[in-house]
């Protein structure tokens, strides 16, 4: 693929996280935000007018056809993700798929199988872990910043979600910890360093739909190390996460979209606590620019054709198989109301 110009994007869907896409896609200059498609079109037509996107396409066959588009971002529902990505990346598209990747560990093993047949690249769209602030406290933890690591507590919960609204759908992988918790295992999982060996989790389930409202969950991992996560539909708003070592512990208010630059951390040991301010020198002092890094990360992988990472060197397919294998025995364990063992390998 040619270097001397910008990589074309299209995406699927005219939901919220086109919105932030599109409004991203201004702060970089690896790419270019070419085209967005709907079932509708006239939705299809007011997004792009809205943002400022040239092509509006009637159906999602029309954008992954269309031969003007390097990669397809997927930001339909997540019923939608393994159909569309397959169909993208067999049409020869490279694809940015919305978390969760797909809605069980046969959907990611259908999609990795598919871009491994393209000679395409895939990945999943964790804007969070492209924020230097995510690194920063990996660095923190690796080099002994905390001592040990003992236990980490990580809490996603929001309101708002309308009864039509996708997440509500079980057969489309509606549910808190899919559509927000999934973040929760991501992060835990990363700052650990390895897999749990077994995980545990209750649920408030919703009487009409079946899906989990509210979910807790507890993921152990080898030599007594713990994390305790908290996802919710129905909950204020709280999105800390916190690493407690035999020697200090770490707070980052918000990992997943901070509101604000430089991002801040919070180191305490012994009683005092030291602020850590984290910036990316080659990023405006943007919210959205973790979408932004994420798009110029992944235009690098395409350019330079090489398998997608996360910071700072995390098999992105790895990674997104067993982030989905977690979050399927966390859902198993809540229905069941027993503890599960991570299938041997697993870890």
């Amino acid at each position: 693929m040619s270097t001397g110009r910008k990589l074309r994007y299209g995406i699927l869907g005219t939901g919220l996280i086109f919105g932030k896409f599109a409004d991203a896609f201004r702060l970089t200059s690896e790419a270019s935000l070419m085209a967005v498609a709907s079932r509708d079109a006239e939705r299809a037509r007011a997004a792009g007018a809205k943002h400022g996107v040239p092509r509006a396409h009637s159906g999602y066959e029309s954008l992954v056809s269309d031969p003007e588009i390097d990669v397809v971002i997927n930001a339909l529902h997540n019923g939608l993700h393994c159909e569309w990505t397959v169909r993208a990346l067999e049409a020869g598209k490279h694809v940015l798929c919305e978390k969760p990747l797909g809605c069980s560990s046969a959907e990611v093993e259908k999609m990795f199988a598919a871009a491994h047949a393209s000679r395409r690249w895939l990945m999943e769209g964790f804007m969070h872990r492209f924020h230097p602030q995510i690194a920063e406290a990996k660095r923190i933890i690796v080099t002994g910043g905390i001592g040990r690591v003992l236990h980490i507590r990580c809490h996603r919960t929001a309101r708002g979600r309308d009864r039509d609204n996708p997440r509500y759908w079980r057969d489309a992988g509606g549910g808190a910890l899919m559509d927000i918790g999934c973040y929760c295992v991501n992060l835990s999982r990363f700052l650990v360093g390895s897999e749990p060996k077994r995980v545990a989790a209750h649920a408030h389930f919703d009487n009409q739909t079946g899906v989990d409202l509210t979910l807790s969950g507890c993921l152990q991992f080898g030599e007594g190390v713990t994390a305790n996560l908290l996802c919710s539909m129905e909950g204020e708003p709280s999105y800390p996460a916190e690493i407690v070592g035999t020697d200090a512990k770490l707070l980052i208010p918000h990992p997943w979209l901070p509101p604000a630059w430089p991002a801040e951390l919070y180191l305490t040991r012994q009683g005092k606590t030291d602020v850590i301010r984290v910036e990316p020198d080659d990023m405006p002092q943007h919210p959205l620019a973790p979408f932004a890094l994420e798009v110029n990360y992944f235009c690098r992988c395409v350019r330079e054709n090489r398998a997608p990472q996360f910071p700072p060197d995390v098999d992105a397919e790895h990674d997104s198989r067993a982030n989905m294998r977690v979050i399927e025995a966390l859902l198993e364990s809540a229905r069941e109301g027993r503890t599960v063992n991570m299938p041997t390998g697993s870890a």
